[in-house]
């Protein structure tokens, strides 16, 4: 373990993990149970990045409530997290004492507040989560790189190894629509709308949410190409960047299919 720690200091100490719904799954965080202490007052908190020296927390406050907390900054307080990986059956529980270093309300956001504590040292346990969490998001990013443009037709067999939940909605032009995922892969994707609808233009991008049993997530697809196929339904091609939760999909469906006899 010591060296492991080690390791993931000297790799990892200046990377942060920015917590969106996929950091927080791999992690394990329990969000409702982040509390950040200053002398006598507890606030309930919701991470929003995490590194080996530092957390920044996102609290709901008042603009007066703010102004109180103010006499906080530069003292001392601890930070009350619990991070529960699917391979532990105990959480993790973490009391990290550090020191108020900034806070203030998050611009464009009412009542809500960030504030930043640097650790007076980063408990190993910590160390292991943010470690293990960025080597493996490394490799899916290796993963990324290898499986590129490497496309896969979304028929019945595919659905049924992906487990994807044929359900797909779209944001596009403004109007949110249920669309119907044609392929897919970790750099690409096609969706068709019907022959009716407008289609949106190469050079557009557009969100989509596709659901998956083991994820949900939105990708943001830039338009390459719109054809029109023989049902009269339009097939829009798009590029779409890194995502981890759709890599590990395709790495998933690449390692299942594999082992099928041709």
């Amino acid at each position: 373990m010591a060296t492991r720690v080690q390791e993931y200091k000297e790799k990892y100490s200046d990377q942060t993990i920015r917590f969106n719904p996929y950091a927080v799954k791999k992690t394990g965080l329990q969000q409702a149970q982040t509390m950040l202490k200053l002398e006598d007052y507890m606030l309930i908190c919701a991470p929003y990045q995490l590194s080996m020296d530092r957390v920044i927390l996102l609290v709901i406050l008042s603009r007066d409530e703010v102004s109180f907390f103010q006499r906080f900054q530069n003292k001392l307080t601890s930070v009350n997290m619990s991070f529960l990986e699917s391979t532990n059956k105990n959480p993790v529980n973490l009391f990290i004492r550090g020191t108020l270093t900034r806070l203030g309300p998050v611009k464009g956001r009412d009542n809500v507040s960030l504030f930043e504590v640097m650790y007076k040292s980063c408990p190993n346990d910590l160390i292991e989560i943010i470690g293990d969490f960025l080597l493996a998001y490394e490799t899916l990013q290796g993963q990324f790189a290898s499986y590129k443009d490497r496309e896969v037709e979304m028929d019945k067999q595919a659905a049924r190894t992906m487990r994807f939940n044929d359900y797909v909605e779209s944001q596009i032009g403004g109007q949110k629509l249920q669309t119907k995922l044609h392929s897919v892969g970790v750099n690409k994707i096609a969706l068709e709308i019907p022959g009716r609808l407008p289609a949106p233009t190469v050079g557009n991008i557009f969100p989509s949410k596709l659901y998956f049993q083991t994820y949900q997530f939105i990708v943001n697809g830039k338009v390459v190409a719109v054809d029109t196929l023989g049902s009269g339904s339009k097939k829009i091609s798009m590029e779409v960047g890194f995502t981890p939760e759709l890599v590990e999909i395709m790495d998933d469906y690449f390692f299942r299919t594999s082992f099928k006899k041709e």
